[in-house]
C-alpha cells in the first residue's frame, strides 16, 4: 500500500470531490490512478474509500472529528477568487487610513459592513460563544446567535451566549438571535427579545442546504427523548444519536404569518434564506409582505455555497447550493428596501469589498472568526476585524472613494478571470471590454 502521505488522490482543480477524502477518515488504495468518478481505476477490495465506508455503515458520511473540528466543501466552482478588482485611474487621491469604514446593517451602525453570521448548539460555536460576543461586541458588528441554542442549553444557555455580548455593548452592532421552524413554535424570538436581543432572525429553510435541518451528533438518550419532544428527527447510530432540525415548509402565506407573528416584538426582523431556484420570488414576496402589513423586515442574509462550520453530511456540503455572489446580478434588478447581507466562503477585506461592488450591503462571516477566536479569544475577533477594516480602507483607496459604502454597485469595475465566471457573477471576462 502507498504511504499515508499519498493516500489521496490529487483531484486538485477537478469539479468535484473524491470517492476519498482527509475529511470523511477515507482513502483509496491507488491513488494516482483514479477514474473519472473518483474510484480506483483497479478495484482490489480494500473497503478503505468512502463507497467502503458506504456498505459497512448504511449512512451517508459525515466529515470527522464532527463536532470538533471545522469544515468546508472541496468542488471547485466559480468563486471570490475568480473576480479581479480593477483599480480607478482618475480621481481624487484617497487615504487608506482616513476612509469611512461604518456602515448601517439591518438597521443598526456598525464599524464596518461585518456581520458574525449564525452559529449555535454545535460544541465547536459554543466552546467559543462567550469569546465570539464579548469580540464582536467591543469590535462594533452584528453578531447572530444562531439556532438550537434554546432547546440545547434551556433558556440558561442562551441568556449566556447573549450576556457578553450586551455587557460589552456600546451601540454600535446589534446582538441578533435566530430561530428555525422548531424554534419559532416555541417562542424564542419572544424568549430572545425578553432577554434583551436586539434584533431576530427568522431561518427559512436550513441555509444554503434548503430542505434538510442543522445536524450535531451526541450520545445521550435523555437529550434525544427532550429534542424528539421539541420536533427534531433523531436517528440513532451506533456511536449514539444524531439530532436534524425541521427546514420547515416556505411559502407567502407561512411566512406572512411568521412575520406579523414577529413583528408585534418591536425589534428589526432579520431573514436567512438559502442561494437558490426562487430565491428572486421569494425576495418579491417578503418585499410585498412587508409593505402591506408595514413589517419591519430590515435584512435578509442570503447564504450560499463555500462556508459552513462542517455540520453537515460531506456530500451535501459539496453538492448542494451556488456562491452567493452569484445571486446579485439578479437582486440589482429588483425593487428592494431591506438590506441584503451575503454570507457562504468570506473571509478577507478584499472579498467584503467584492460583495459590495457586486451591489451586497454587508456580509457575514463563520468560520473565519471560529478560526480567530481560537488563536487569540476574544481579542482575536477584535484584530480580525479591524484587519478587515484595513483591507477595506486600502480597497477603498484604489477605487478613489472616501467611504466603504460608496463601493457598492462598482461593478464596472471587476473583472471575471474566466467565462465561467462571467457568467456565475454577472461581470465582464474580457479586460479589454473595461479598460
Amino acid at each position: 500500500m502507498t504511504d499515508e502521505k499519498k493516500s489521496y488522490p490529487n483531484m486538485k482543480g477537478m469539479r468535484r470531490h473524491s470517492n476519498a477524502c482527509i475529511v470523511t477518515g477515507t482513502n483509496l488504495l491507488n491513488p494516482e490512478h483514479v477514474s473519472p468518478a473518483g474510484l480506483c481505476s483497479v478495484c482490489l477490495k480494500c473497503g478503505t474509500c468512502e463507497i467502503g465506508k458506504k456498505a459497512k455503515t448504511g449512512r451517508t458520511l459525515f466529515p470527522e472529528p464532527f463536532g470538533i473540528a471545522q469544515f468546508s466543501p472541496e468542488k471547485r466552482l466559480p468563486f471570490i477568487d475568480d473576480i479581479q478588482i480593477l483599480p480607478q485611474i482618475i480621481g481624487d487621491e484617497v487615504i487608506f487610513r482616513k476612509v469611512d469604514t461604518t456602515s448601517n446593517i439591518g438597521g443598526f451602525k456598525c464599524s464596518t459592513p461585518l456581520s458574525i453570521a449564525g452559529m449555535g448548539s454545535t460544541i465547536v460555536a459554543h466552546k467559543h460563544g462567550t469569546d465570539l460576543a464579548i469580540g464582536a461586541a467591543q469590535a462594533g458588528i452584528p453578531m447572530v446567535v444562531g439556532e438550537n441554542v434554546f432547546v440545547t442549553y434551556g433558556e440558561k444557555g442562551l441568556k449566556e451566549r447573549m450576556k457578553p455580548y450586551l455587557d460589552n455593548y456600546h451601540r454600535r452592532g446589534a446582538l441578533v438571535v435566530q430561530a428555525n421552524g422548531n424554534e419559532f413554535k416555541l417562542d424564542v424570538p419572544k424568549i430572545a427579545v425578553s432577554l434583551g436581543a436586539h434584533a431576530i432572525e427568522l431561518k427559512l429553510g436550513q441555509g444554503c442546504k434548503m430542505g434538510l435541518g442543522g445536524e450535531i451528533q451526541f450520545k445521550s438518550t435523555k437529550e434525544a427523548e427532550k429534542y424528539k419532544k421539541y420536533g427534531y428527527t433523531i436517528i440513532k447510530t451506533k456511536d449514539g444519536y444524531q439530532r436534524h432540525s425541521s427546514p420547515g415548509s416556505i411559502n407567502e402565506q407561512l411566512v406572512r404569518d411568521m412575520l406579523l407573528k414577529c413583528k408585534d416584538l418591536h425589534v428589526p426582523i432579520w431573514i436567512k434564506i438559502a442561494a437558490g431556484k426562487d430565491i428572486i420570488k421569494t425576495l418579491e414576496f417578503l418585499q410585498k409582505i412587508k409593505k402591506k402589513e408595514k413589517i419591519p423586515l430590515k435584512c435578509v442574509t442570503i447564504d450560499g455555497y463555500g462556508g459552513s462550520t462542517g455540520m453537515s453530511p460531506w456530500l451535501v456540503m459539496n453538492e448542494i447550493g451556488v456562491p452567493s455572489l452569484s445571486v446579485m446580478q439578479r437582486i440589482n434588478k429588483r425593487k428592494i428596501d431591506y438590506d441584503i447581507m451575503l454570507t457562504g466562503g468570506f473571509a478577507n477585506g478584499m472579498d467584503v469589498g467584492k460583495a459590495l461592488m457586486l451591489g451586497a450591503d454587508s456580509v457575514a462571516m463563520g468560520r473565519a472568526f471560529l478560526i480567530a477566536a481560537n488563536i487569540n479569544k476574544a481579542k482575536g475577533i477584535v484584530n480580525f476585524v479591524e484587519a478587515i477594516k484595513e483591507e477595506l480602507g486600502m480597497l477603498c483607496a484604489t477605487q478613489r472613494v472616501n467611504k466603504v459604502q460608496l463601493l457598492k454597485g462598482r461593478k464596472n469595475n471587476l473583472l471575471a478571470l474566466t467565462k465561467e465566471a462571467g457568467k456565475m457573477f454577472g461581470i465582464e471576462h474580457e479586460v479589454k471590454k473595461l479598460l
